[in-house]
């Protein structure tokens, strides 16, 4: 069976712009044009490939489809930029990774690839391989040891992890130390509702999980400034932790990452993992 490509490009469109009149704008047609193109991709394969909400998403059948059209563009733009005279147009690679990454170590890789366009998709770094499982992503900055299906994988190094809280939120909350009963009267900070950094952190110190109050804070910004601010305590990198913070233990989480990327030859994404492993040699 062999695959049409702008019945591959259209159904491509659709899933990252979320309508079928957006991928219509995009590639210059109509969308009864991309409506007989997904309609002619499902057909061929007997599955359907999207699902027509709003936004439009991916079946799981269509998963493996929207890989294969992101890495035939890739492919296709590194093809053309090799024929002499060929095309001008800077490629764009989608990465997935986690925010205190991007705050610390990740953006040493921006001077490393001048030529490329960047589609960055912040992503916890417990979550952030399942943007590879949907072919949202060519790599992803992950805590996944084990490789993603069609995927490679390479260590990164050590994120560690440090308790951290203000110095009057200390004097107020833990005047006898980060003790469990503290723990579980003391506020506390996380990201989102996905976020184990400080539920690890407490089982590791305590032996066995505590609950306790909770503020979320998703941005990496937010999250400092409420720390500061004394709305709670939280997992502040070690890279970024300064004279504002105070550790409110010795105990600490090391946190492995990974780089997983698309298995494939492909020049561009073995120099996209060149320059993550250089930026990476900042991580213990």
């Amino acid at each position: 069976m062999k695959l049409d490509g702008q019945q591959l490009t259209a159904f491509a469109a659709v899933i990252e712009l979320g309508s079928f009149d957006a991928a219509a704008e995009r590639l210059h047609v109509t969308p009864s044009a991309i409506s007989q193109r997904i309609k002619g991709l499902e057909q061929r394969v007997g599955q359907v490939l999207v699902v027509r909400e709003k936004p439009c998403r991916a079946t799981a059948a269509g998963i493996p489809l929207l890989r294969l059209a992101a890495q035939t563009a890739m492919l296709e733009s590194e093809a053309l930029a090799e024929t002499a005279g060929g095309s001008t147009e800077r490629t764009r690679i989608a990465i997935a990774v986690n925010a205190d990454s991007m705050a610390t170590w990740f953006n040493a890789v921006f001077d490393r690839l001048p030529g490329v366009l960047f589609d960055i998709r912040i992503e916890d770094q417990d979550h952030s391989a399942q943007l590879l499982r949907e072919g949202a992503v060519m790599g992803a900055v992950t805590t996944e040891r084990a490789p993603v299906p069609g995927c490679r994988v390479q260590s990164l190094g050590v994120m560690r992890y440090v308790p951290v809280a203000a110095a009057e939120y200390v004097r107020e909350h833990l005047p006898d130390g980060f003790t469990a009963a503290a723990a579980a009267a003391a506020p506390s900070l996380a990201w989102n509702r996905d976020d184990a950094l400080q539920d690890n952190l407490i089982r590791r110190a305590f032996r066995r999980p505590i609950g306790r109050p909770v503020h979320y804070v998703p941005t990496a910004e937010g999250f400092g400034a409420a720390v500061r601010a004394g709305l709670g305590w939280g997992m502040y990198p070690e890279q970024l932790v300064n004279a504002d913070f105070v550790q409110i233990t010795d105990v600490h989480l090391d946190v492995p990452l990974y780089w997983q990327s698309w298995k494939m030859d492909s020049v561009l994404v073995g120099t996209v993992g060149d320059a993550v492993l250089d930026a990476a040699a900042a991580l213990r």
